[in-house]
């Protein structure tokens, strides 16, 4: 089945490489002219269902592609990684090369860790399979999440640093999710 990875559009914390994590922002102009260009990609491509984190941000790239076309669901297992102590922060206040390793997978006081974000996400690959075999699906979501999308289908490199792949603000991926 096919299925289409899309992030969301531009928020002013994107500017400002704020690592949002579950803050609820909301996409700015630019974001909804990337949710508008994103949907003219598409085309005629017919999506079955499209489900999206239930993020703002997300959820308004979702109706924006949409745009009355699609039904859209959404589900927490989208939310983006949950940065705990590091939400707020920049990316520059992070070691990312640490953050973002699968083999070390460090646990943080608050902060989820890179192989939870996995398992949540490989269960809903595991109930989308289950329950829309032969759908065409759309995910909307976060930078993170669409990160743990592209290594899942594409091999999970020898360091586990997963920082080699770097979505952009409504860069549109498509997947082949085999039953």
């Amino acid at each position: 089945m096919d299925l289409y990875v899309v992030r969301h559009g531009e928020t002013n914390e994107n500017i400002n490489k704020v690592m949002q994590g579950n803050m609820d922002t909301l996409l700015n102009d630019t974001g909804r002219k990337q949710a508008l260009e994103a949907r003219k990609k598409l085309g005629d491509v017919k999506i079955d269902l499209i489900i999206s984190s239930p993020k703002a941000r997300a959820l308004e790239t979702a109706q924006i592609i949409s745009n009355g076309r699609f039904p859209i669901i959404t589900d927490d297992r989208l939310l983006s990684r949950d940065h705990g102590e590091f939400q707020g922060k920049t990316r520059y206040e992070v070691d990312l090369e640490d953050y973002w390793n699968i083999k070390i997978n460090r646990q943080y006081e608050k902060a989820e860790s890179v192989g939870r974000m996995f398992e949540r996400i490989t269960d809903l690959l595991e109930d989308i399979k289950k329950n829309y075999k032969g759908k065409t699906v759309m995910l909307a979501t976060h930078s993170g999440i669409c990160r743990i999308l592209y290594y899942y289908f594409n091999g999970i490199p020898e360091s586990g640093s997963l920082l080699d792949y770097e979505s952009t603000n409504c860069s549109l991926e498509k997947y082949e999710l085999e039953d």
